[in-house]
């Protein structure tokens, strides 16, 4: 809540402990029985609110605020003491080429002769002009310039220096000089996995083209680094970007080709060891990306419930799962893979079931039609109705996340899904077996490789849905607190059908059903009175958004230019210039404009002026 408000979690003791002190200060008295008393649904929060959960809540916000306290300090000291700096660090990256550099990431054994900063990690930036290639696990001697990361210039833009804590990363260097002063300085298990990723690497290199080897990486692996910004797009906007994000799905697959595998040389239970053994390297090998982490973590508490005899819960899986992850790095709550990782995991689990009942009491209203389908229709129209309803489930849960990262609705997402799922399994097990064949036979991972390749090009063909008119809507950046409100809505609504189409009966339905009866019973005996409120509201709620509002003057930093963002007290909108330095390799009307006047909660502009037509005021092709 600190890291995602801003604000003291204090603020959430107070409602909870005055809620439970109400609770315990109400007369327990027999009263006139009465349905919509609050009273009487009041002892309901005794559930939920109790000692044990307020002293919990309050003990683990004290552990992870000394976590997030520690952290920051480490990096604001980081920031204000660092400029020039010399030091030794350990290579724990491959190389990654850039444009004029080449980047690593180096774990800090010390820095300026200190060892305050110990196992620090910083991006280490390498002039392409110096020959030197630097190896994983290679120990270094360094001097360089730290340069402190960017915050978000505009309104609602990208922070970069917060998407570095949340790889627990604190900082850049640009080397003036480094030395070689040792081999092979990371455990054994990092080494291996390095070594087998880039191995990996090379054999996809080797047997398929760069976009297709870079899909696999991307599926497999969890890199998306190398895949093309616009096929990236192409899948945000169909609805189907999970697939490049190695997740629960994924790691099922990688379950279900090793109890092939293994299950009868081994049996049930030595198999699920060896299959945990593979999962915690899986995740050395993946570089810990959060949905792998997660994925991997749940899959293996299954597993470990199943080794010792014990029933699963997936509440404790995800919680457990989750709680390792942020104790790791508190930071990763900000991590876009992990809320849309997490949220759809939930949202499936939680919706799915009522969702699937939703669609199974479709009828069909033509007779003729009805009686027709045969047994084996009927399976793949149930098998159909449950992709539809995890795509449902999963959407419904992500959308406003989606919408506040990205500000964009696809309209297509249920289609593309729905060819997505005949694919998905075939193309992940076949990348997994020509991923072990390029090691053992390379004739057969060949051989495989071309109808891998087939059907990857039409998974690309298929994120082309995104460029039909009317795939996508730009909507603007919603307010936290109605995010908020819509998943309290939507967890209310999942509530009320559970409830009110349940066929075990107790108690507690049979006071639901008839509390939902005798609302709709006021509602139309007083239906005149609410009509009557719901049109005067709506009229206040026109009155006040035609009540003029100040004059908004805002200059956007586009970098080498000039743009200004003008709402005049009616709510029109002005955009005067919106230029910025030509480069090919970043589109400044695409990622900084449109972003910020999304952010600002405007989805169209009415005039557009341009002062003059030099590069930095205006740029053709936006």
């Amino acid at each position: 809540m600190g890291l995602y408000f801003n604000t003291s979690i204090v603020l959430l003791y107070i409602p909870i402990i005055a809620i439970y002190f109400i609770y315990k200060s109400i007369k327990k008295k027999k009263e006139k029985f009465n349905f919509l008393s609050p009273k009487r649904y009041l002892k309901y929060v005794k559930l939920i609110i109790k000692k044990e959960v307020i002293f919990l809540i309050i003990l683990s916000s004290i552990i992870s605020n000394s976590i997030v306290i520690y952290q920051n300090n480490k990096y604001d000291s980081l920031y204000k003491n660092l400029d020039e700096i010399e030091g030794e660090a350990v290579v724990v990256s491959s190389k990654k080429e850039k444009e004029y550099t080449n980047s690593y990431k180096i774990k800090i054994n010390n820095l300026n002769g200190s060892i305050k900063y110990k196992d620090t990690c910083l991006y280490l930036k390498v002039n392409k002009k110096n020959t030197m290639n630097l190896q994983y696990g290679d120990k270094i001697k360094f001097v360089g310039e730290f340069v402190k990361t960017e915050v978000a210039r505009n309104y609602g833009g990208f922070n970069y220096k917060e998407y570095l804590k949340s790889l627990k990363i604190y900082g850049t260097v640009n080397v003036n000089s480094v030395k070689v002063i040792g081999k092979d300085k990371v455990n054994v298990i990092s080494k291996l996995s390095n070594s087998i990723y880039l191995k990996i690497e090379e054999n996809l290199d080797n047997l398929f083209e760069k976009d297709i080897s870079n899909f696999i990486k991307g599926i497999v692996l969890g890199d998306k680094s190398n895949i093309d910004e616009d096929v990236q797009e192409n899948f945000r906007i169909s609805g189907i970007s999970h697939i490049l994000a190695v997740s629960g799905m994924h790691v099922s697959y990688i379950i279900l080709i090793c109890n092939f595998i293994l299950k009868k040389s081994f049996g049930k239970r030595k198999t699920k060891f060896i299959i945990i053994l593979f999962l915690i390297f899986y995740m050395f090998l993946a570089g810990f990306s959060p949905s792998i982490v997660r994925a991997s973590i749940m899959n293996i508490i299954i597993l470990g419930a199943g080794i010792f005899y014990r029933k699963n819960d997936l509440a404790t899986s995800i919680s457990l799962s989750l709680l390792i992850i942020f104790i790791y790095n508190p930071f990763l709550i900000e991590n876009i893979g992990l809320q849309f990782s997490y949220i759809a995991t939930i949202g499936i689990i939680l919706l799915q079931k009522n969702i699937k009942k939703v669609l199974k009491n479709l009828k069909i209203k033509n007779k003729k039609w009805k009686y027709r389908f045969s047994i084996k229709t009927l399976k793949i129209i149930s098998k159909v109705q449950e992709i539809v309803a995890v795509t449902i489930s999963a959407q419904i849960s992500i959308l406003p996340i989606m919408i506040y990262h990205f500000n964009i609705f696809g309209t297509y997402f249920l289609l593309s899904n729905l060819l997505i799922s005949v694919l998905i399994g075939p193309v992940l097990i076949l990348s997994l077996i020509t991923i072990i064949l390029s090691f053992i036979f390379k004739p057969i991972a060949i051989f495989i490789s071309y109808f891998l390749s087939i059907l990857i090009h039409i998974f690309i063909y298929i994120s082309n849905i995104s460029n039909i008119p009317f795939s996508k809507f730009y909507l603007p950046t919603p307010n936290v607190w109605i995010i908020i409100l819509y998943y309290i809505m939507v967890f209310l609504f999942n509530i009320i059908y559970s409830l009110y189409n349940s066929k075990k009966l107790n108690a507690t339905i049979v006071r639901f059903r008839n509390l939902i009866a005798l609302i709709k019973y006021k509602f139309i005996l007083n239906r005149k009175r609410y009509y009557r409120f719901i049109i005067i509201f709506f009229l206040i709620f026109i009155l006040f958004k035609l009540i003029p509002k100040n004059l908004q003057i805002n200059f956007v930093d586009v970098g080498q230019g000039d743009c200004t963002f003008i709402v005049t007290p009616s709510g029109k909108t002005i955009l005067v210039d919106g230029g910025g330095s030509k480069s090919n390799d970043f589109d400044v009307g695409k990622n900084t404009l449109i972003p910020y006047i999304l952010d600002k909660g405007y989805t169209k502009i009415d005039y557009v002026i341009i002062s003059h037509f030099d590069q930095d005021h205006v740029r053709t092709g936006y």
